[in-house]
């Protein structure tokens, strides 16, 4: 069968924990003679098709900046009329959609379904369930991921203006999008166009598929009830257990993760200046830059330099992560933000690493606290500290930890999950989620 993959971005030009999910997948689908093509954005780019480890990659032209008409959903996409060519060019019988963002949305949803190929939808991050992206009530507290006019306008508001604008702001666009002045302030239109797409997803989708847990539960908040819960799983092969034993001397420890501040390096190394705690641990950090925060990554490389640590590597290979962490006794994961279910999780894992991470949700939800690693209250540097000053004294905690630690989910398994979910003709209901 021919199945095409749409998402954002994809390699050599870009690659994260989407991509590499979805490069496993289609890897694994072309070893079982599956053809397989991936249509993604070329952002200030004229289209282009190129070829990735046999994996045909159609590159859609997007313009650098999108309307706002366009992004809240009050004209169609730009390269909407190149989605419907294209997709009758190649004529895939499936059509698996990785995320929502700004180039693909509920109308390739419903063209795709238009030309007859079977949809499915992996969420991958939030920002399905959330205009802010980051599922934080007002920044705040964790949210229940349900979309509602009134309140996830008034919190997406937050992020600029004060209480009262706040909840002139949802009132607003829960009236204004249904009068003539919809076209005159499409920002109000935002909530409605993400519940447009949730529509899309409960209504063109065969299977929405869920990575873990707390997505299933966003899904079934929102009223879509086609789903079904394929968890995360990496390739396996390339990785050994670590053969490195614990020392009584500095604790080495290690950070995988883009520089951006979701990812809670600033959180890590603010930690490290209480009770000069860098003294006694050496960090690794493994980034690649991002480009959408140069400041924050002017600050955090200059804070890293000032402290004097063992190393920052930065566009490391798969291969050069994983001989690195040979040489590491433990994994920190200090995310405040924007994790479904952390690939880098499953790497640790699978090199018999434990974990020390936040308890945001889709993090605590893949460690079992006190077991196969640790867990601190999100953004906590207090309490982060407490949890480090503890492992550098007591030195057969982190042993005990590895002891626990079991290796993941193989991407071939994932595979044949897929095949089995794309080959079956009956569509999924609440009932029969695993």
């Amino acid at each position: 069968m021919h199945i095409t993959f749409v998402l954002e971005s994809f390699y050599p030009t870009h690659r994260a924990g989407t991509e590499t999910y979805v490069l496993n997948l289609a890897l694994g689908l072309l070893e079982q003679g599956w053809q397989v093509s991936v249509i993604v954005a070329a952002v200030g780019s004229k289209s282009s098709t190129a070829n990735y480890k046999g994996v045909t990659v159609y590159a859609l032209s997007v313009p650098t900046k999108i309307s706002t008409h366009e992004l809240n959903g009050l004209t169609e996409p730009s390269n909407l009329i190149e989605f419907k060519a294209l997709l009758h060019k190649i004529a895939p019988e499936i059509v698996h959609f990785h995320s929502f963002s700004r180039s693909f949305s509920h109308p390739h949803i419903k063209a795709a379904h238009r030309h007859g190929a079977k949809i499915f939808f992996t969420a991958h991050l939030g920002n399905a369930f959330c205009a802010r992206n980051d599922l934080l009530l007002y920044g705040k507290k964790q949210c229940n991921a349900k979309i509602e006019v009134f309140r996830c306008t008034a919190c997406f508001a937050s992020v600029k203006h004060n209480k009262t604008m706040q909840i002139v702001g949802g009132l607003a666009a829960n009236v204004l999008p249904y009068t003539a002045l919809r076209k005159k302030l499409p920002a109000l239109n935002l909530i409605h166009n993400k519940l447009r797409n949730l529509y899309a997803l409960r209504n063109y989708v065969h299977t929405n598929i869920a990575i873990a847990k707390w997505i299933k539960k966003a899904y079934l908040i929102n009223h879509i009830a086609n789903t079904k819960i394929l968890t995360q799983a990496i390739n396996t092969a390339p990785f050994a257990f670590s053969n490195k034993p614990f020392t009584e001397g500095k604790l080495q420890l290690g950070f995988i993760g883009r520089t951006n501040p979701s990812k809670g390096l600033h959180v890590l190394l603010k930690t490290l200046e209480i009770n000069e705690l860098y003294k006694q641990i050496e960090l690794h950090v493994i980034t690649i830059q991002d480009v959408s925060e140069p400041i924050y990554y002017e600050q955090v490389r200059a804070k890293f330099s000032e402290l004097g640590y063992n190393s920052w590597k930065e566009n490391l290979s798969h291969t050069k992560i994983n001989t690195e962490m040979d040489n590491w006794d433990m994994l920190v994961l200090p995310s405040t933000a924007n994790e479904a279910a952390p690939l880098v999780i499953l790497e640790a894992f699978a090199k018999g690493l434990p974990v020390l991470g936040s308890d945001y949700p889709a993090i605590a939800e893949m460690i079992t606290h006190n077991h196969n690693g640790l867990l601190f209250k999100n953004g906590n540097s207090k309490q982060l500290a407490e949890i480090l000053t503890k492992l550098v004294t007591d030195h057969g905690k982190i042993p005990q930890l590895k002891q626990n630690v079991k290796p993941p989910k193989d991407i071939k398994q994932l595979v044949s999950e897929h095949i089995k979910l794309y080959t079956n003709n009956s569509k999924i209901d609440e009932s029969i989620h695993q």
